[in-house]
């Protein structure tokens, strides 16, 4: 059948011009091409889709209703192609003029203008989404993402390259009213202190989970939240204690008054935060991006983590390799 042909990609730039066009003359003179083309092209259009798609005899010529149709389409078309061309000439030439980046919010409330400023140098027009690992994984699969920095390697898709960026270590934060021993342990807080976590829907919960198997512990949280800042506001309430990440505690520093950031398992539970990207889109422009949020960790983020939490020295740290978890 004609309609199972493939629509020349020539003719629907002819096309779109056409319609922009007063006549078939001026369109022709648009182009730089013949009348006697403009006319070919139009009707090997037309019987591709079997029907008429512009009013010849009007002056100024107009689109029929599927003409309407077809130069929408076109137009988006012609503007996919546009704008590969310049993604791969960008790509190839380790520049890009935008870069659409998604981050957790626990990276991107540290980082803040640091990390901005210093990825002007990859991309002049950054836009930086922040938000939950969930939603904004699901961005990234739906391509309104370029890059996502979050703590889910997706390893379940291929398709896309992972660069670890730092390993962020699991701890205990625990209000000071329930601290009647010097170090207590989450042996001890799990038999006589409120359990209060992530919620199971969330990635931190998730991990949180993960932790408390190879802990051995088998725990009923009394509160779930999937906010950092609900979650140490009722331990700091005296509500409970709580797992979370360094970067969790150093991202809401005005809620440790109150409360102690404890070591959980002596540092030896972590998540990875990671940069991923679709591989063969965006050339060495995620490896890029990942080495300056390295550099931002370990010169930015890292010293105020182990100003809180100096016993993560050595355990929180950048990394360029992760496990699989």
């Amino acid at each position: 059948m004609a309609q199972e042909r493939d629509i020349p990609f020539g003719a629907l730039k002819i096309f779109s011009v056409v319609a922009e066009s007063e006549t078939l003359t001026n369109a022709a003179k648009k182009l730089g091409i013949t009348q006697s083309a403009v006319s070919q092209a139009i009707a090997q259009l037309e019987e591709l889709t079997n029907t008429e798609l512009v009013l010849r005899r009007l002056r100024p010529i107009q689109m029929t209703p599927s003409g309407q149709v077809m130069k929408m389409h076109a137009d988006e078309m012609l503007d996919c192609s546009r704008r590969m061309l310049q993604r791969i000439a960008a790509t190839s030439s380790g520049d890009l003029s935008k870069l659409t980046i998604g981050a957790i919010d626990s990276f991107a409330g540290v980082a803040g203008p640091i990390l901005i400023e210093r990825l002007s140098e990859v991309a002049p027009h950054l836009a930086l989404q922040t938000g939950l690992t969930m939603p904004l994984t699901e961005a990234l699969l739906e391509r309104n993402l370029d890059i996502l920095i979050s703590s889910d390697p997706l390893q379940s898709h291929p398709e896309y390259e992972c660069h670890p960026i730092l390993r962020d270590p699991f701890v205990m934060v625990v209000a000071e009213s329930f601290c009647d021993l010097d170090k207590p342990d989450a042996d001890t807080l799990a038999n006589k202190v409120p359990f209060i976590r992530y919620s199971s829907q969330t990635r931190l919960g998730m991990l949180t989970d993960l932790v408390l198997r190879r802990m051995g512990l088998e725990l009923e949280a009394r509160l779930e939240f999937d906010s950092t800042e609900a979650l140490l506001q009722n331990v700091q309430a005296g509500r409970g204690w709580a797992i979370m990440t360094s970067l969790c505690v150093l991202q809401n520093p005005s809620l440790h008054e109150g409360i102690r950031i404890l070591p959980l398992t002596n540092c030896a539970n972590a998540r990875y935060i990671n940069l991923l990207a679709r591989k063969d889109e965006l050339g060495k422009t995620p490896e890029r991006v990942a080495i300056i949020c390295r550099e931002v960790y370990a010169e930015i983020m890292l010293p105020g983590i182990l100003e809180v939490m100096p016993w993560l020295q050595g355990e929180a740290r950048a990394v360029t390799e992760a496990p699989l978890i």
